[in-house]
């Protein structure tokens, strides 16, 4: 998992996440925990084959009560695998309920009900990776809109534009393009509202993962603009930003750039690493995976500096108390970033992390020997395989 900025400042993650923040089930996923949501996922322990989560004969009305109880519920869970599964199986519970309480030719309230509920907890799903589910939810959004109930058909509609996006991967780029187009436009006509900027967000963060660079960071500047446009004091920060993240969004394969203070105050000279491949480390003291992830990088750092491999943290801490203890007791021997006039009392304002749209940590940035980022997430065992690339296995 990642740690985020619990503030506005984290919009580009917060707004992400709730584009999904559709029911309790959203809490739970997380992009670092991609390998027990398939797990969980495989068990296929669903309503169908456990008693708990199967939606009773009934009224509607008795069907609505049961899924409150259910997503009342607070079990004790053995470990997060437990946890992922049990939320899987509340949204699969939603759907079904929601196929039941339709084909009992409910009142408008309740059809209208029905159909957020089950097409919110395909959102849920497809937003967090479960294998299937964008399609599954693409398929039953298509049907809804075309059923002779126009209650039903109107609820389908108003769910259109989330669920294309969540498939965005799937498009080409010209469609993929047009749906852009289609999402800022229904956003700028709105003012950009709380109804809208989630699937503005929840766009960019699918264009993320799968678009070029260059398209990235041109849709969260274009973004910029237009919430920009909206002229209040909180667009204008949310605007700023937003162009930090197409900032960021348009750093691999081109150079970045620091401008900071070194510990004692110095300017950092960003120039002389020019010739090594550097990881730029965006982490605190505070944040558990970063410590986690402090093994690895001082392995690979005694593996491969010889060879012109160094590393830039850039800390987030609060305060320089915990990092200059952490710094002594750890024994870093590489350059650290921190400006305490910037940042005491929130970390989050260091001027390098600003620059770049930095809304969760860690952030490892692997920068080449010309000054140019090759990789975004230079974690774990692909940090090594990636300086074995670029420098030769160790001496």
């Amino acid at each position: 998992m990642v740690f985020s900025r619990p503030t506005l400042r984290s919009l580009a993650r917060s707004l992400a996440v709730a584009a999904a923040v559709m029911s309790l089930a959203v809490a739970l996923f997380s992009p670092r925990l991609q390998d027990q949501v398939a797990r969980a996922a495989d068990t296929k322990a669903s309503e169908e084959t456990d008693p708990d989560y199967a939606i009773p004969d009934g009224t509607p009305k008795e069907i609505f009560a049961f899924l409150t109880k259910l997503q009342q519920k607070r079990p004790k869970f053995a470990n997060r695998e437990e946890q992922i599964e049990h939320a899987i199986k509340v949204q699969r519970a939603m759907i079904a309920a929601g196929d039941k309480i339709l084909k009992q030719e409910p009142d408008e309230e309740q059809a209208t009900q029905a159909v957020a509920m089950k097409l919110n907890a395909l959102i849920v799903l497809a937003a967090n990776d479960i294998p299937g589910a964008g399609k599954e939810a693409l398929d039953a959004v298509a049907l809804m809109k075309q059923d002779a109930n126009a209650v039903v058909a109107k609820a389908a509609a108003d769910k259109w534009l989330t669920v294309r996006i969540l498939n965005a991967q799937e498009l080409n780029d010209g469609d993929r393009s047009a749906l852009a187009e289609e999402v800022l436009t229904n956003a700028d006509k709105k003012k950009f509202d709380r109804s809208v900027i989630p699937e503005v967000m929840q766009l960019g963060k699918v264009l993320e993962s799968h678009a070029k660079p260059a398209e990235v960071a041109a849709y969260y500047n274009k973004v910029a603009d237009l919430v920009e446009h909206q002229g209040t004091p909180q667009m204008r920060d949310m605007a700023t930003r937003l162009r930090g993240t197409a900032r960021r969004a348009g750093l691999p394969g081109n150079t970045i750039e620091i401008e900071a203070k070194l510990l004692d105050g110095q300017p950092f000279d960003w120039a002389s690493y020019r010739g090594k491949v550097v990881l730029v480390d965006f982490w605190a003291t505070w944040c558990g995976p970063c410590i986690g992830e402090l093994p690895n990088v001082k392995a690979n750092y005694k593996k491969f500096h010889e060879q012109g491999f160094d590393v830039v943290g850039i800390s987030l801490d609060r305060s320089r108390e915990p990092l200059d203890k952490f710094i002594e007791k750890e024994e870093l021997p590489w350059a650290q970033l921190y400006d305490e006039e910037i940042q005491k009392g929130t970390g989050w304002n260091h001027p390098v992390a600003q620059h770049y749209g930095i809304s969760a940590i860690p952030a490892a940035i692997l920068v080449d020997k010309d000054g140019k980022v090759v990789s975004m997430n230079a974690r774990g065992p692909e940090l090594g395989k990636l300086l074995e690339k670029l420098l030769g296995k160790a001496e």
